[in-house]
């Protein structure tokens, strides 16, 4: 998610005239006259630089203007069919030209129309938009890539809210492919309030979710499956690895106790937990070989040197 600082409602509407009419019942199952419906305008998204430090160019806004239509409203982006309050029926392009954004282009927001039947359900809702309490908005959309501004590249070694001679990185997202929803938000100035994205086209796919993913990505039921799947066989190998972790620490306990008998096993102890596996396998042979040839090992019942062949059995004696 990120925030959307232009993302309010703007007001709201009079009567909606005659064009307006066509426009919401297209999206009815019959004809409402103006009285029987409710209007307001809100400022979905701009191309200004947000708190996540990224940004829908202009090209980007003009195809979520396409997609914004006939959108639905809801709560908190709680996608729930009984969360439903409002739907967009028009959407348009605000241009700026005395307004500059953080990347000096000319402000642009995308403003959108929504109605809402005036029911006796709905008295509440349109009591709070035109008090001024449902205030705040933010979208939800997926766009298919975002790319550096300073390098134009999809991944790059510059950092998100720094400077590069003088310019800011930061995201700018391309290629819209769906709208969801619009919400009302309580606090659309926190990070988990705002337009969120959903990056489509996942290079590298599970892979790249196992070794972690920026940005929030909606997956798929096979996607999901398969991920279970991985961190199934991944935890089968981690128990084998913790077992096999322990025996070359018991090892390289056994064996340099032989060789260094003064040294406290608890220094011992907490000096492996910082070594990885190829380190201990490694520590392990090394105390082997020095305790071999410092201490040779002989069975306990090994024949004595002057038992000869006297047949007196005196090598089995203790």
């Amino acid at each position: 998610m990120k925030d959307v600082k232009e993302g309010k409602i703007v007001k709201a509407a009079e009567l909606p005239g005659q064009e307006e009419l066509r426009e919401i019942n297209q999206y009815t199952r019959r004809a409402y006259q103006g009285e029987e419906v409710y209007t307001f305008s809100l400022v979905l998204c701009d191309n200004e630089v947000d708190r996540d430090f990224e940004r829908f160019p202009a090209d980007s806004l003009k195809k979520l203007q396409e997609l914004f239509l006939g959108k639905t409203c809801i709560m908190d982006h709680e996608c729930r069919s009984a969360n439903q309050t409002a739907r967009i029926y028009r959407t348009e392009l605000e241009h700026c030209p005395d307004q500059q954004t953080q990347a000096g282009e000319e402000l642009v927001r995308l403003t959108a129309k929504a109605y809402l039947p005036r029911t006796q359900g709905n008295r509440e809702i349109m009591e709070l938009i035109d008090g001024g309490i449902l205030k705040e908005v933010s979208v939800s959309c997926s766009v298919k890539r975002r790319v550096c501004s300073i390098c134009g590249q999809e991944h790059c070694g510059h950092v998100k809210g720094r400077h590069y001679n003088g310019k800011l990185a930061h995201g700018v997202l391309l290629e819209p492919e769906d709208a969801y929803e619009c919400s009302f938000v309580a606090v659309p100035a926190q990070r988990g309030a705002g337009v969120r994205k959903r990056f489509s086209s996942l290079e590298g796919g599970v892979e790249k979710l196992l070794q972690g993913c920026p940005e929030e990505v909606f997956i798929s039921k096979a996607q999901a499956k398969e991920i279970g799947r991985r961190f199934q066989e991944l935890a089968e190998k981690a128990r084998w690895g913790e077992a096999y972790r322990r025996e070359l620490e018991s090892g390289v306990l056994k064996y340099s106790a032989l060789v260094q008998p003064d040294m406290p096993r608890p220094v011992m102890e907490a000096a492996l937990k910082g070594l990885g596996m190829g380190e201990l396998s490694l520590m392990e042979k090394t105390y082997q070989r020095m305790a071999q040839r410092a201490l040779p090992l002989q069975p306990q019942l090994a024949p004595c040197p002057d038992a000869g062949d006297k047949g007196e059995n005196r090598e089995f004696r203790i």
